[in-house]
């Protein structure tokens, strides 16, 4: 049961807001000439999670620029030119040590020693170095893909986060319902902070 209880508390903390928003409308005070006015814009700050996501996706940094954070795009982008970089560098060094230890280990005379300064065994250390290196070098990419798509999703969650100077930190003792523990009634006991 209060494995049930915490869900239900997970979920309308998470899409109870999203809801409200994405169904409603989103109030903000301006003050005109010392008079406070509420004003009801309708859909005016949201911006879509999924679109963001959707767009980052497709093309890297596109989330980021409809989340209008122009800034990290060069940063995406130059990550993937590094990445992309040392991909193919170790994979030409890679390849180069690959060979030269398949022509020392094969028994066949007629193959020209490519790299005779090195040992076998060091040639076969190498090699694998550099596999390793492009292999990392890959999940790195793959790694650096998938957090420019997060980055987008979680920018257009904060796109229209109150950033006020009205700021508070609240700590409240909260009670939460009895529940059945065998045969003795539990309450819960807690704090709640509030931002």
């Amino acid at each position: 049961m209060r494995i049930v209880f915490s869900i239900l508390v997970i979920i309308s903390v998470y899409f109870i807001p999203a809801t409200a928003i994405a169904q409603g409308t989103i109030d903000s005070q301006v003050e005109m000439q010392g008079v406070t006015v509420v004003k009801n814009d309708t859909m005016a700050k949201y911006h879509s999670p999924k679109k963001a996501g959707y767009m980052s996706t497709f093309l890297p940094g596109l989330g980021q620029v409809y989340n209008k954070k122009y800034w990290k795009v060069p940063i995406i982008y130059g990550g993937f030119a590094a990445l992309t970089y040392f991909i193919i560098d170790n994979n030409a060094n890679y390849i180069k040590f690959r060979d030269a230890y398949i022509a020392r280990i094969d028994e066949d005379p007629t193959n020209d020693d490519i790299l005779p300064q090195y040992t076998t065994d060091n040639l076969r250390v190498i090699k694998n170095i550099y596999w390793k290196n492009r292999d990392l070098s890959i999940i790195l990419t793959v790694t650096l893909y998938i957090l420019n798509i997060f980055d987008a999703i979680a920018d257009a969650h904060l796109y229209s986060y109150d950033i006020s100077d009205d700021l508070s930190f609240r700590i409240d003792p909260i009670t939460e319902p009895a529940y059945n523990v065998g045969q003795v009634n539990v309450n819960g006991i807690g704090f709640s902070l509030n931002f």
